[in-house]
């Protein structure tokens, strides 16, 4: 396996971390600091600090390692002072035989507080799974087993947590596997490949009426990416990877510009299939509810100048996937009117070096995900549900549709050295499908809708010892 490939975004979304060579130090630490506003004109801006420490051990014996990295954030818990979130903390063991190359050896890892670093999917707007239990009590853990060769990967993963059994009223403990791998066929096509098995626990409300119902969830991931020359590093948006647990990690990884010309591809989609509980049945009876998403993006590199592309989709029910279901655990009504979030986003940006300054634009235009027919307030009046995340959803007034929602970004990127930068972006938005509840003359609450105009600062900084 060569250092390069160690560096593409497909790579490092199975979650492989790059082999500690000897030089470097046993030690590194990052802080950042990140602030977000996603409207200066309304209340809501936040500020968070993550700090992460990663080391590794000299040889314990031939061929032998220990790594761990600490990750988390620090946030104000209303009145009780600081309180610490992980952020995919693990510890891992590394064995690489003698005869083996470079990168190359059997991987255990122990995920002890949170599982997000191990995930379906592969890019991080279609990605899903990285809470595999999402009413769990206590941490969700997970014990990872990998090998890599040159050509070849495979890892296999069994995630665990406690989840309540309401018929029994106690806790009892639930398993997710998930399992896949990638495949070089040439220098430049890799395949790769993830499956996942798992039951997510009882349906509450179905318990509550002394129903046994529950949530099997099977799902499957596949992806190609093809690459020429030197790797193309991520561009500056930070409002889509946010999620991500890798995010403080690679943003500043440094990027090299050799001159020439560099490009990559990557395509992907996922399929998955949950049971929830059919909404027109009683008493409460299960119906499987299948949804999907699909993700391309493409990075090309000359000299000093990048672009990057990226198209996805996803269904209103991959959206709620890991919430499950809309309201909680059911499937959506036969008559509602299904609608797929279409998002599209270009962006440029070009280095310059004497200053490490790296500024860009972008441009993101999304029809997003919808729900129609949904019945709002009294009787007989319905709605449409307009999707921006798992449970974060508008509702539309009577008779009004979804619009497509446009994005513009001015973008910065300073590199200091290699002890610290800045990552910045002022964002414009035109939301036409943003509403609040207002009572009206009955005083019965309506959407109403809200200013469609949005202007944002995002910044984020770092410190790296």
């Amino acid at each position: 396996m060569t250092a390069p490939l160690l560096t593409l975004p497909l790579l490092l979304l199975l979650g492989q971390a790059p082999e500690p060579t000897p030089t470097e130090a046993p030690f590194q630490a990052r802080l950042s600091f990140y602030a977000f506003d996603e409207d200066v004109d309304t209340d809501g801006s936040n500020t968070s600090f993550h700090a992460a420490l990663e080391g590794h051990t000299p040889e314990l014996a031939s061929g032998l390692r220990a790594e761990a990295t600490l990750s988390f954030f620090l946030a104000t818990a209303l009145s009780q002072g600081i309180a610490l979130q992980d952020f995919g903390s693990n510890l891992r063991l590394r064995y690489r035989p003698s005869s083996w190359e470079a990168g190359e050896g059997w991987v255990v890892a122990v995920h002890p507080i949170t599982t997000s670093r191990l995930y379906m999917g592969f890019t991080y707007p279609v990605t899903w799974e990285r809470t595999a239990f999402p009413r769990h009590s206590g941490t969700e853990s997970a014990l990872e087993l990998r090998l890599s060769r040159r050509r070849w990967d495979a890892f296999v993963a069994l995630k665990s947590a406690n989840v309540l059994d309401e018929l029994a009223l106690e806790a009892s403990r639930r398993y997710s596997l998930l399992a896949g791998g990638f495949l070089d066929v040439t220098p430049e096509l890799r395949l790769a490949a993830k499956g996942t098995v798992l039951n997510r626990g009882q349906v509450p409300g179905a318990a509550t009426q002394g129903v046994e119902l529950h949530v099997p969830v099977r799902g499957a991931s596949l992806g190609a990416l093809w690459h020429r020359g030197e790797p193309v590093g991520n561009n500056v948006d930070l409002t889509l990877y946010t999620g991500d647990p890798t995010f403080f990690e690679r943003f500043f990884q440094p990027e090299t510009y050799p001159g020439g010309f560099s490009a990559s591809v990557s395509l992907e989609g996922s399929l998955v299939s949950q049971g929830l509980v059919d909404p027109e049945t009683a008493p409460p009876q299960g119906r499987t509810q299948t949804s999907g998403a699909g993700a391309m993006e493409a990075r090309v590199k000359q000299g000093f100048w990048r672009a990057h592309a990226l198209a996805y989709v996803r269904t209103p029910g991959f959206i709620q996937v890991d919430a499950p279901g809309f309201p909680p655990y059911q499937d959506f009504p036969s008559d509602t009117e299904k609608r797929a979030e279409v998002s599209g986003t270009l962006s440029s940006d070009y280095h310059l070096q004497d200053w490490g300054l790296t500024p860009g634009l972008l441009v993101r235009v999304t029809r997003p995900a919808s729900l129609g027919n949904v019945f709002v307030g009294i009787p007989g009046n319905t709605s449409t549900a307009v999707f921006q995340g798992p449970n974060r959803f508008t509702l539309l007034p009577e008779g009004v549709d979804p619009k497509l929602v446009v994005t513009a970004k001015a973008t910065a990127r300073w590199d200091l050295e290699t002890v610290a930068g800045v990552l910045a972006e002022v964002s414009y938005t035109h939301d036409p499908n943003q509403t609040t509840f207002e009572d009206d003359e009955t005083g019965v609450g309506e959407p109403v809708l809200q200013p469609a105009n949005e202007v944002g600062v995002n910044v984020l900084l770092q410190a790296r010892f």
